[in-house]
C-alpha cells in the first residue's frame, strides 16, 4: 500500500512497475517517459574519434567507403542507416551483405577481394567483426582500412582495426551496454555528423526501432528511447519502403507499434535473407521511389508467404520424426532433420519445436557431404557451451546460450547428438523440464479496461526485458469456444461478472475440450481491429479448468 500511495497509482498500475524493477516515483516517472536523457555521449564508446577522423578524411578525399553487413534485420537495418548516413554527407558508398549459405555470417576474403576491386579504400562493418582478426589483417594487406561497429561479446584476444566500436570491450567507457548494432551504427552516424556540424536526419531512429526489436534488444535504458522516439517516427514515416512493407503486412500508418513490428514487418524483412538474398531488404530500406518500393514489398510478401509454408511442413515433418523416434519418452535434447530443409528456416522450425516440447532443440539440414544446423534452447541448458566441448567436430560453430548455428560433416552428426545428449542429460540430471509463465498480477479483464489499460499502453514499447503485462482471471466464463485458422488456433468468448470479452489463444486450438465451462486463463489485452471495428480482446496465454 505504501509503494501504491508513494506513485499515486492503482494496485495494478504499482504492481506492474514494481514486477519491471521500479523502486521510486523517479524510477516511475523515467520509465513512463523515455526521452533523449537516456541517450550517451557516443564520444565515450571506444575509438570512436579515429573512426570519425578516418570517415572524415574519406569523405573530404572522395575514398569509396564500403559497409560490410548482415543478412538479418538487425543487420539490414544497421548496413541502411550508414548507407543513409554517409550519402547523406555526399560520400560514395557501398553495401554489401554476405549470402546466408555460400558465406555466412562475418567478414570474409573472398567478400574483402570483391569489394577491393570495386575500389573500396575503407570498409565499415557493423553488427559484425570483433572477433575478425585474420580478415582484418587481409584487408590491411588489400589496402583497405577497417572500422569495426559490433555489439556481440569478444572472445580472446580482440582484433587491431582503424577501430574498434563496441561498448562491450574493455577499453569502453560508454554506460550502457546494451545497444544492437543497429544502434552502434547510430552512435557513429551522430558522432560524425557533430563533428562535421550537421544535422543527424531524425528519421534514422526509424531503422534503429526496426534493428533493436528484430535483434530482440532489452528494451531498457537508451534502447527503450531509441525504440519509442523510432516508432512515433516509424508511424509518421516517409520512407517509401517503410510505407510499402506496412501495406502488404496489413497495417495502417499510425496504428504500428513494437508487436506489429516483430510479426508483421520484421518477419518480411527477414524473408529475403532466408530463402534468398537479402539485398532487396536492403533496397528497400533505401528506396526513395514509391512505385520501386511497393514492387520489393510485394516481392517480400511472396518470399515470406513461402516462409511460412516451408516452416509449417518442416514443423510438422519434425512433429512426426519425434513421434515416431520417441514415442514414449523425450530424450534430453530433441534433433530432427530433413534434406529438403532450407537453411534459412532451421532455426524456426528449432524454435518451435524447442517451444512446443520444452526440451533444447537443433534442426538439421542433411547433406550427402555437409549438414548444416540451427539450436535453439531453455534457459536450463547452455547449447552454446555444450557446442564447445565438441569443437574438433564441427567445420563451423557460433551463438550463444539460447541460440547457436554450426556446420558440420554429415558423417560426424551421430557422434555430436551422442555426446550432446550425454552433456544434457547430466546438466538438466533431476531437472522438471516445464515451461513458466510469469503472470504479473490477478485481474479480471473488466479491471483491466478502462484507465488501467491507458496505463498498459504507456509501459509500451514491450519486448525483451519489458515483457507485455500478463494477468491472470481465475474463474472466467467460457460462453463460445471454436477452433479457427484451419484448427490451429482457439477462438473464445469468455464473461466475467461484468461483461464478455472476445479472446483468442494463438496455436491452442487442440485445447478446445478444456474450454468449457468455467476456466482459469492467463492473458493480456490489445486492440483488436476487424471489419472497420476496434475492440479490445483477450490474448490467451494458457487456459486450464477453473481451479485445476
Amino acid at each position: 500500500a505504501g509503494f501504491e500511495a508513494d506513485l499515486g497509482m492503482s494496485r495494478l498500475q504499482a504492481q506492474l512497475l514494481y514486477n519491471r524493477g521500479i523502486r521510486s516515483a523517479e524510477d516511475a516517472h523515467t520509465f513512463m517517459n523515455p526521452d533523449s536523457g537516456l541517450s550517451h555521449d557516443p564520444g565515450l564508446l571506444p575509438d570512436i574519434i579515429p573512426a570519425v577522423e578516418r570517415l572524415s578524411d574519406a569523405l573530404d578525399s572522395g575514398e569509396m567507403i564500403g559497409i560490410f553487413g548482415d543478412f538479418d534485420t538487425d543487420g539490414i537495418t544497421s548496413t541502411a542507416l550508414l548507407v543513409r548516413a554517409f550519402s547523406g554527407l555526399g560520400g560514395r558508398v557501398l553495401p554489401y551483405l554476405p549470402d546466408r549459405v555460400e558465406e555466412g555470417h562475418g567478414l570474409n576474403t573472398d567478400a574483402l577481394r570483391r569489394l577491393q576491386e570495386s575500389g573500396v579504400t575503407l570498409l565499415v562493418t557493423v553488427d559484425c567483426g570483433s572477433t575478425a582478426t585474420d580478415e582484418i589483417n587481409f584487408a590491411a594487406e588489400l589496402g583497405i582500412d577497417v572500422i569495426v561497429t559490433d555489439h556481440h561479446t569478444i572472445h580472446g584476444a580482440p582484433p587491431s582495426p582503424v577501430a574498434l566500436i563496441n561498448p562491450k570491450t574493455d577499453r569502453s567507457q560508454y554506460p550502457y551496454t546494451e545497444l544492437t548494432g543497429v544502434g552502434i551504427a547510430f552512435k557513429l552516424a551522430q558522432a560524425l555528423y557533430k563533428k562535421l556540424g550537421q544535422d543527424l536526419p531524425p528519421d534514422l531512429m526509424e531503422l534503429v526501432a526496426l534493428g533493436t526489436i528484430a535483434d530482440v534488444g532489452p528494451l531498457t535504458g537508451e534502447n527503450r528511447y531509441l525504440v519509442k522516439e523510432g516508432i512515433e517516427r516509424i508511424n509518421a514515416s516517409a520512407n517509401p519502403g517503410i510505407r510499402a512493407l506496412a501495406r502488404v503486412s496489413g497495417y495502417e500508418m499510425g496504428t504500428l507499434d513494437a508487436s506489429s513490428l516483430s510479426f508483421g514487418l520484421i518477419p518480411r524483412l527477414n524473408a529475403a535473407g532466408r530463402l534468398g538474398h537479402s539485398g532487396i531488404s536492403l533496397d528497400l530500406l533505401t528506396s526513395t521511389d514509391i512505385n520501386r518500393a511497393t514492387a520489393i514489398a510485394s516481392e517480400l510478401e511472396i518470399q515470406n508467404s513461402r516462409r511460412q509454408t516451408l516452416t509449417e511442413s518442416g514443423v510438422a515433418q519434425a512433429d512426426a520424426q519425434i513421434r515416431r523416434q520417441h514415442p514414449t519418452e523425450l530424450p534430453s535434447l530433441i534433433v530432427v532433420g530433413h534434406a529438403s530443409w532450407e537453411p534459412g528456416i532451421l532455426g524456426l522450425i528449432a524454435g518451435r519445436i524447442n517451444d512446443s516440447y520444452y526440451r533444447p532443440a537443433i534442426a538439421v539440414q542433411i547433406g550427402l557431404e555437409v549438414s548444416r544446423a540451427s539450436a535453439r534452447s531453455i534457459p536450463e541448458f547452455d547449447i552454446i557451451s555444450a557446442m564447445e566441448t565438441c569443437a574438433p567436430l564441427f567445420t563451423k560453430y557460433g551463438g550463444h546460450a539460447r541460440a547457436a548455428g554450426f556446420t558440420i560433416a554429415t558423417e560426424h552428426m551421430r557422434e555430436l547428438v551422442a555426446r550432446l545428449r550425454e552433456i544434457a542429460d547430466i546438466d538438466m540430471k533431476g531437472t522438471q523440464l516445464q515451461p513458466e509463465l510469469a503472470i504479473d498480477c490477478d485481474a479480471l479483464p473488466s479491471e483491466v479496461e478502462g484507465p488501467n489499460f491507458e496505463f498498459v499502453q504507456r509501459l509500451s514499447p514491450f519486448g525483451e526485458s519489458n515483457p507485455t503485462p500478463v494477468f491472470a482471471a481465475r474463474g472466467i466464463r467460457v460462453l463460445q469456444a471454436r477452433g479457427v485458422g484451419a484448427g490451429k488456433h482457439l477462438k473464445m468468448r469468455l464473461a466475467d461478472a461484468e461483461k464478455s470479452w472476445d479472446a483468442i489463444a494463438f496455436r491452442q486450438g487442440d485445447r478446445a475440450g478444456i474450454a468449457r465451462n468455467h476456466i482459469d486463463v492467463a492473458y493480456s489485452m490489445e486492440w483488436n481491429t476487424w471489419q472497420g471495428r476496434t475492440t479490445l480482446q483477450m490474448v490467451v496465454a494458457d487456459i486450464k479448468p477453473a481451479g485445476g
